[in-house]
This record gives C-alpha cells, sequence and structure tokens, in this order.
C-alpha cells in the first residue's frame, strides 16, 4: 500500500512539473520538448522559455510547495493540532515585515528582498521562542500565542508601513507580493532557497522518528530516550526555514502548508511516516498545478494565493462535512 501511494504521487508531481512546463501563454508541444531535450533544432524561442522561463520557475514552485507542506507537517505533529498552519509562530508576518522594508528602503530589488524578508522571519520565531520562555507555563500554548501576539505586531508594523508607502507606485507592489506569485523567480532565485530548504528538510528528515515519538506527548517521548527540548527545538528552526525561504521569493503562499497535510491523512491515515514523504512529494504537486493555473487562466497573471485559498477553504469545508456525517476524521 505505502509503495504504491508513493508510486502514485511521484507519478501526480511528474505530472504537474510536465504540465508546467509546457502550458503557458507561450505552450510548448510533447514534440517540442523531445527537439530541446534531444539537442535537435527546437528554435531558439522555444528553447529559452522552456530552460530560462519554465524549468526554473517550476523547480522554485515545487520546491517550495514541498518545504511549506512539510513545514505544515511538522508544526502540527509538534503542536498536535491539525489547525496549525507554517505561520503558526508569525514567520510568514516577519518575512512580510522584511520584504515590504525592502520595497520602501531599498527600491524593491530582488536580493534586498529575499534577504530581508527571510531575516524577518527568523527574527520573528526567535522572538516567538523568547516570548514563550519568559512567560512560562504551559510551553506549546505559550508558543502559539506568542506566535499570534508577534504575528498581530508584524501586521500592525506592515500596516503602518504601507501608510507611508507611494500609493502610486510602491502600494501596489506591496500588496501584490503579499498575494503571492512566482512570476519573478528564475534560476537565481532556486539557487538561493535550494540549500537552506534541502538543508533543513535533510534534518526533518533524519529527525522524523523523534519527531514522531514527540507526537505522543513530552513524557512519553523522553521515557522512550528523545531529547525532548532539543529536538523539538531543532523541528521548530527547520520549519522555520522551511517556510521563511519560500515565502522569501514567492510572498505568502496561503493554505498549501496548512491543507495537504490534511488531504494525505485523508488518504493513508494515521501512518506517520507515509505521511512525512506524502506531504512533501503532494505539497509539491499541488503548488505546481496552482501556479500553472494562476498564469494560464486569465491574460493578466493571478495572484497564487487567490487559487490556494479556494482550494483550501474548499477541502477544510468538505472534511468538515464528512467529519459531520461520521465518516473518519481528517
Amino acid at each position: 500500500m505505502r509503495k504504491r501511494s508513493y508510486l502514485g504521487s511521484g507519478l501526480l508531481l511528474a505530472a504537474s512539473f510536465l504540465l508546467s512546463c509546457l502550458w503557458g501563454r507561450y505552450p510548448l508541444t510533447p514534440a517540442d520538448l523531445w527537439e530541446i531535450l534531444s539537442g535537435q533544432a527546437a528554435g531558439a524561442m522555444r528553447e529559452a522559455v522552456f530552460w530560462n522561463i519554465r524549468v526554473a520557475r517550476s523547480c522554485v514552485a515545487a520546491l517550495c510547495g514541498a518545504a511549506l507542506s512539510l513545514a505544515g507537517f511538522v508544526y502540527q505533529g509538534l503542536f498536535r493540532n491539525p489547525l496549525v498552519s507554517p505561520d503558526v509562530l508569525g514567520v510568514s508576518g516577519g518575512a512580510s515585515v522584511g520584504a515590504v522594508c525592502a520595497i520602501l528602503f531599498f527600491g524593491g530589488s530582488l536580493g534586498a528582498l529575499q534577504a530581508l524578508s527571510f531575516a524577518g522571519g527568523l527574527l520573528t520565531v526567535a522572538l516567538s521562542l523568547l516570548l514563550a520562555r519568559a512567560i512560562g507555563g504551559n510551553r506549546y500554548f505559550n508558543l502559539i500565542m506568542s506566535g499570534i501576539i508577534l504575528g498581530a505586531l508584524a501586521n500592525a508594523a506592515i500596516m503602518a508601513l504601507k501608510y507611508m508607502a507611494d500609493p502610486a507606485q510602491e502600494l501596489a507592489v506591496i500588496d501584490y507580493w503579499l498575494m503571492g506569485s512566482f512570476s519573478l523567480t528564475g534560476w537565481d532565485e532556486l539557487r538561493a532557497i535550494a540549500p537552506p530548504i534541502v538543508t533543513a528538510g535533510a534534518v526533518l528528515t533524519l529527525l522524523r522518528y523523534r519527531l514522531k515519538v514527540l507526537t505522543l506527548g513530552d513524557e512519553e517521548a523522553a521515557s522512550l530516550g528523545v531529547a525532548v527540548g532539543p529536538v523539538r527545538l531543532t523541528c521548530i528552526l527547520c520549519a522555520t526555514v522551511l517556510t521563511a525561504a519560500s515565502v522569501s521569493v514567492s510572498g505568502i503562499v496561503s493554505w498549501v502548508g496548512l491543507i495537504v497535510p490534511h488531504l494525505v491523512r485523508t488518504v493513508l491515515g494515521d501512518d506517520f511516516e507515509a505521511n512525512f514523504v506524502q506531504s512533501i512529494l503532494c505539497g509539491a504537486a499541488l503548488l505546481l498545478l496552482a501556479d500553472t493555473l494562476a498564469r494560464s487562466l486569465l491574460p493578466s497573471e493571478i495572484p497564487i494565493s487567490i487559487l490556494t485559498s479556494l482550494i483550501g477553504a474548499v477541502c477544510l469545508g468538505l472534511f468538515l462535512l464528512r467529519r459531520r456525517r461520521g465518516e473518519r476524521p481528517c
């Protein structure tokens, strides 16, 4: 069963990636793809569209989808709450503050935008951890409350910065970034986010058994020999890096980290290790499909959070209806 599910998800991801590379305002056919990959004379325009735009953008979208879904899966497991999303500790809000500062004070250059948004996300989570430790008591509850507090402060800062922005130019750029898009991503963005995402993902993969034990509770995990504090902190930091790296190149992409783990659990049940892998594969496939639709449905590109929010809201509604009818909860 597990092998077949991996095969199905792998085929879905491959099909989504292929569709993303071929479908768009400048369509490519399978024959064009064969000529490009085999080195035949496919035409300079088609080769440029495929290698310089489609492949790079598809790789970034797939990597961000996998990172956001894995971060959501980790956070939901750590906090033992299926409604927790990757920005539970305020990482998306902090990254947004950094990006808005880059747009206002550094001309919106891609390097400054990525660096400041990544740093802003990490700084916000660090402050959330410090605030939770200062409060004391129930760690999980305090972490969530600290994330809510820092997220609210970040939203206040964003509104203040938007108030300062030039309505004719800067405000539109800020609003578009906050809605999420892969329109400006390419090989440079892929090279920037691949190392932190791959590193954080590899660490979480090595810690997946300890993370599974942590979902049983701190006392049970400690009795089984797991160093609860260090493992939990490492998992939180890795999930934060995954989210911050993704947000730094795409802006805010809503619902992916929340809904994909739900979809996976609905299909596979409570097989933790299978769900760990499937969240990565399905998250990448879902964001690839959403990005393909975002740049293909209308003459102008749709911000991707519009589509992911729509898909996520519909799926969550269906899950709740199934639960009410007495079927297995997701």
